[in-house]
């Protein structure tokens, strides 16, 4: 089930935001590379949120970390796989 409320200034909530009782304000900064996140909410539910965006940001760079050595890993693979050239070379005796 997916419901809508809407605050004083018409701004649209969905329900996730309203149960949870935390309004996020997401800003582009200067750089354009970060974002500032503004919490509103009880103190308890401030802390939660922050925890959580701070876990999905240590999440994402760790995954973004990871996806070059997998790519050149798959390429790798790739290579190794689609040679017309065995693995080892075996000499004559």
């Amino acid at each position: 089930m997916y419901s809508t409320k809407t605050s004083q200034d018409g701004t649209v909530l969905s329900e996730m935001e309203w149960m949870s009782q935390a309004l996020l304000r997401v800003d582009p900064t200067d750089t354009g590379e970060l974002v500032e996140v503004t919490v509103f909410g009880q103190p308890g539910v401030k802390t939660r949120v922050k925890n959580i965006l701070q876990s999905l940001a240590v999440w994402f760079r760790e995954l973004l970390a990871c996806l070059p050595a997998k790519k050149i890993k798959r390429l790798e693979e790739f290579l190794k796989a689609s040679s017309p050239y065995p693995e080892t070379i075996q000499h004559p005796v």
